[in-house]
């Protein structure tokens, strides 16, 4: 399934989205250069790791990477063993006042030939950091709205959406959706508001109006999350959608 930015229940789920659109790329240039890799040699460098990568090279295939989130590898209690004190440099340490680099058989994400396959999606956008994405995905679109002469203060949007994930997410849904470049799907959408009292508010000039009291409705609207039953005609906001 390919990867999106909504936040409904994926766990069972295998997503999968293109190396370049993100920031493992960088990540992998710098394994695949020609220079050995940076080492470390003592613990306390693992403090600053996000996530540990393993590499494993395949005879004339591409490398397969996977990659775990490192934060819940740190633990102070979770080593199992008949008692919680180890042998260091002569001396007899309680495993309870350190902390343990841990390293578990689980996967969150994997690359292989240009694709990343995710299996935990909450800790592959934490362990690449894609808020920060998400906020370079907002500048770009509300550039994009003032361009195409969207709305009638396009730029307000940011400060709207802010730093607040769930508008960030649906805002980035907006971007990569695209029906805002549609304009038969503007023309309807105007109609359609307007016949259903849905409450979104245009300028003389035809710009859509944003506040904070709508721009949630907007954002939904403009990624097509109204939808109407054609079984018995009710009408329901998604966030999850598949065509047919």
């Amino acid at each position: 399934m390919e990867y999106d930015f909504n936040t409904a229940d994926l766990d069972d789920n295998l997503l999968g989205i293109p190396v370049a659109e993100t920031d493992l790329q960088s990540i992998i240039d710098t394994l695949q250069d020609s220079e050995e890799p940076k080492t470390i040699g003592r613990y306390e460098e693992l403090l600053k790791a996000s996530m540990y990568i393993a590499r494993f090279d395949i005879e004339g295939q591409p490398p397969l990477l996977s990659a775990r989130r490192v934060s819940d590898s740190w633990t102070t209690k979770k080593v199992l063993t008949l008692i919680s004190m180890i042998f260091r440099d002569n001396m007899l340490m309680d495993l309870d006042q350190q902390q343990i680099f841990r390293i578990d058989g689980q996967v969150d994400f994997f690359a292989f030939d240009g694709m990343i396959f995710i299996a935990d999606k909450k800790n592959f956008e934490t362990a690449l950091n894609f808020r920060i994405g998400m906020e370079k995905n907002r500048d770009e679109i509300v550039e994009e709205f003032f361009e195409l002469g969207l709305f009638k203060n396009a730029h307000a949007i940011s400060d709207l959406v802010g730093n607040k994930i769930p508008r960030l997410r649906k805002l980035s849904q907006v971007k990569k959706a695209g029906y805002y470049k549609d304009s038969n799907f503007l023309e309807n959408l105007k109609r359609v508001g307007e016949e259903e009292k849905w409450g979104i508010r245009y300028s003389p000039n035809g710009e859509l109006l944003v506040t904070e009291d709508n721009i949630d409705t907007v954002l939904r609207l403009l990624n097509n999350d109204r939808l109407t039953s054609k079984i018995n005609a009710e009408n329901f906001d998604v966030d999850v959608k598949h065509k047919l």
